[in-house]
């Protein structure tokens, strides 16, 4: 199981990469201007002033400078990598690997449409695309044993058994913009099989 660090990381050369692409063009087109501006330098040193010659000096090292940056940012992105990959390969292979938290529930409400004043909204995330969660309101008890209501994305699952129980898995680190700490991952409502619920529509 790969690490989060490492999940990041990878994540960000992505990131990298994607910038890189962008920078290309900008690149080709400083070299360019630097070739012009040394050329001017060498075409033009008996004739120009020593602070003309001094300026035309710093600008090319300013755009020495950018072109050495950029082409050091070019080299560090990994373009062999895309999201698709970096899911198969580093995040799904983490997310599997994680435990899985289990919570008792006091009472649960299925949300058949979702508020703004709803209680702590829980975005849950799933790798399989063709899941389908429902916004459900649960009401749990904390490690102070105190009731605390949340309202949360899962899917539901009918089990054999007496008291309804939520499984989920979550990190502790904020991966990327979408995959938080504040959301949960494989999110499930396990309730007893007599319990109904409505099969959430397409």
């Amino acid at each position: 199981m790969p690490s989060i660090d490492k999940v990041i990381e990878i994540q960000e050369s992505i990131i990298q990469a994607d910038s890189a692409f962008i920078l290309i063009p900008a690149e080709l087109l400083w070299i360019i201007i630097g070739i012009y501006s040394l050329m001017d330098i060498i075409k033009n040193k008996k004739t120009i002033s020593s602070s003309g010659f001094i300026m035309r000096g710093i600008f090319f090292l300013f755009t020495l400078t950018l072109v050495v940056l950029s082409s050091i940012h070019i080299m560090k992105a990994d373009f062999l990598m895309n999201e698709k990959q970096w899911k198969v390969d580093y995040l799904e292979p983490y997310m599997n690997g994680l435990p899985e938290n289990k919570t008792y529930v006091q009472d649960f409400t299925q949300i058949l449409e979702i508020h703004k004043d709803h209680n702590k909204k829980i975005k849950s995330i799933y790798f399989n695309n063709n899941v389908k969660p429902i916004w459900v309101e649960l009401v749990l008890l904390d490690k102070n044993n105190a009731s605390k209501t949340i309202s949360v994305q899962t899917i539901i699952k009918k089990e054999p058994i007496e008291e309804p129980y939520l499984t989920y898995k979550s990190i502790n680190k904020d991966i990327s913009k979408d995959y938080t700490k504040k959301a949960y991952y494989e999110t499930i409502l396990h309730i007893p099989e007599e319990y109904k619920v409505l099969v959430p529509v397409k």
